[in-house]
């Protein structure tokens, strides 16, 4: 989800290079002058490449002294041949062509089997090379040839010639049958197909579908794998593999593209209002918020404590009718276990084994309502009735940050990090009141949950002290020397034992259109750790988020590189279920 700007800080392992590389050299160079998107942008011009190497040589080579308008001019012409590259509407088709790939393809999409009615596309535009700024060795056509490879280039080249004169030649491979809103997706980067060798035959071609979506706004559905068949092999031929490698090798850097042009706009709207205009809206959507609050906050305690003293059986029976209700209004939340219902509320139901699970997740929620100003939901109830635990909650505004990270600007990005560092501040401050004698627990001082910890969520495990927690993290792992070298380092260090929410991936921070933080939530997993266990469990999901991990995580915490290195390690010898 794009690449970071504190390239100096950011592990060498995010960015598959080393630091002593050519290509850590570019990358540094681009971080250094470029913003979001463009940094992502130009990036892929080195990562995506048939040698990365070459790539970022022949950026440092043109970028005469390094100059940040130099880097700014390269990425004009970059962005000059993505444009260029990207399939188009065959118009003025042959009659006789177009009916070869209809029955080719069956008159339907060929990736999404939609019988629309569909397009014929040129998978690369067959006028690539009669462009006047593509002259042989011309600035975008050398640049081509880096990225591609020289020999790719000139057997693209050699095919898209053919295609210039039809005589002799049989053009249909050069075309595929697209649903209109399936042309936008392929055109745009935001899927891509790789060919599966495996899955070839003589009339048909298996391939994988890489997707790219980076726009909230934006969806695409398709199977992971499709089959492209060829049902007139009389008259025609399937697409053509090289276009369609051609199309998957430039498809993320069209797909940064397409957020570099979304932002561009996005930014022209926001600018084009007068400052009266945002002063207006600002004030606009806080006023109903507030004024709701006005008239709720007095009464809110009040029914809470009367809707508490309704019998558990009532109670079920109303959660189980709103969670009906919430399907079929609210619509699916992804989940089984959660349910979105009417009046801003949520629910949480699973089997009666997991009441106590529950009960700390609601106590939790109470402890930050209590300590902090992290804009969490409130707990409201968890029962157990007849064989199901319910918890209930407020909900809260707002969508997961990395649905947006990839549209955040590298100044939003850092509101996030300050307001996240703020609020784990706060947490961190939060007593450890549970009259348990173990420091290592749940709200409720009882055994923590942590999906990291795959025994967690079949026993109560909870702990004295820092050392007992980490002799149960090595236990009965295959150890050699040099690991338990590293983990006497990360071990040895004696931590504070701080309030932890143990769960802060990118869907569990919700951010609002602008984006600002509106809320952190599935609270399910907090209770007391090591100081190190939050920085470290936060690169749990999202190792290979670089922009996440070095923009933010990172900024947030400082430290920790050991107690990382050695729970990337641990974590990797057991599985997480």
């Amino acid at each position: 989800m794009g690449s970071p700007y504190h390239v100096s800080r950011c592990a060498s392992h995010l960015l598959s290079c080393d630091e002593a590389s050519i290509e850590f050299q570019a990358i540094s160079l681009i971080a250094e002058s470029l913003a979001h998107p463009q940094r992502a942008l130009l990036s892929a011009f080195v990562q995506q490449a048939v040698d990365k190497e070459s790539a970022a040589r022949f950026i440092l080579n043109d970028v005469v002294g390094h100059n940040k308008a130099t880097v700014a001019e390269f990425l004009a012409d970059w962005i000059s041949l993505l444009r260029r590259v990207r399939p188009i509407v065959c118009e003025n088709l042959d009659p006789s062509l177009r009916r070869s790939i209809w029955r080719r393809d069956g008159g339907r999409c060929c990736i999404s089997k939609a019988d629309e009615d569909p397009l014929p596309i040129h998978i690369v535009s067959p006028t690539l090379f009669q462009d006047g700024d593509m002259v042989q060795d011309g600035r975008l056509y050398t640049m081509l040839a880096v990225y591609i490879g020289r020999s790719k280039l000139e057997s693209l080249r050699s095919l898209l010639d053919q295609n210039s004169d039809f005589s002799g030649y049989d053009p249909s491979d050069q075309l595929m049958l697209l649903s209109s809103q399936m042309l936008a997706d392929f055109a745009n980067g935001r899927l891509s197909l790789k060919a599966d060798p495996l899955g070839a035959t003589s009339n048909s071609a298996q391939y994988f579908v890489k997707t790219n979506i980076f726009i909230p706004s934006i969806r695409v559905d398709v199977f992971p794998l499709i089959r492209l068949e060829n049902r007139a092999m009389d008259t025609s031929s399937l697409p053509n593999p090289q276009l369609i490698e051609a199309h998957h090798r430039f498809a993320l850097a069209s797909a940064w593209l397409e957020v570099f042009d979304y932002m561009k706009q996005s930014c022209s709207s926001s600018c084009s209002l007068t400052s009266q205009d945002q002063t207006s809206l600002a004030r606009k959507a806080p006023a109903k918020r507030s004024w709701f609050r006005r008239c709720i906050q007095p009464v809110y305690p009040i029914l809470q404590h009367l809707w508490l003293q309704t019998p558990v059986s009532l109670r079920a029976t109303a959660y189980e009718c709103l969670a009906s209700l919430g399907q079929q209004f609210c619509g699916d939340t992804g989940s089984d276990r959660i349910h979105q219902l009417p009046f801003n509320l949520y629910l949480r139901k699973t089997h009666q084994d997991w009441a106590l699970r529950h009960q700390a997740e609601l106590r939790s929620l109470q402890i930050v309502q209590t300590y902090t100003h992290i804009p969490a939901p409130k707990g409201i109830d968890a029962i157990q009735h007849r064989g199901s635990s319910y918890l209930l909650m407020t909900g809260l505004h707002g969508c997961g940050i990395g649905q947006r990270l990839s549209t955040m600007t590298d100044r939003q990005l850092d509101e996030a990090a300050k307001d996240l560092k703020d609020y784990l501040a706060e947490l961190r401050r939060i007593p450890n009141n549970t009259g348990s004698r173990f420091c290592i627990c749940n709200p409720l001082g009882g055994g923590i949950l942590d999906w990291r910890i795959s025994d967690s969520q079949r026993k109560q495990l909870r702990f004295h002290e820092e050392t007992e927690f980490n002799q149960f993290l090595t236990t009965d792992l295959p150890l050699d020397e040099d690991a338990w070298r590293q983990i006497s380092k990360s071990h040895g260090v004696k931590h504070d034992i701080v309030f932890t929410h143990a769960d802060l991936n990118l869907r569990n921070i919700l951010v609002d259109e602008m984006g600002r933080i509106s809320g952190i939530v599935d609270w399910e997993c907090a209770g007391w750790y090591p100081e190190y266990w939050e920085h470290s469990k936060m690169h749990f999901t999202v190792r290979h988020t670089p922009r996440w991990i070095a923009d933010v995580v990172d900024q947030i915490f400082p430290a920790y590189r050991d107690e990382l290195n050695v729970e990337n390690m641990l974590s990797g010898m057991v599985p997480s279920w």
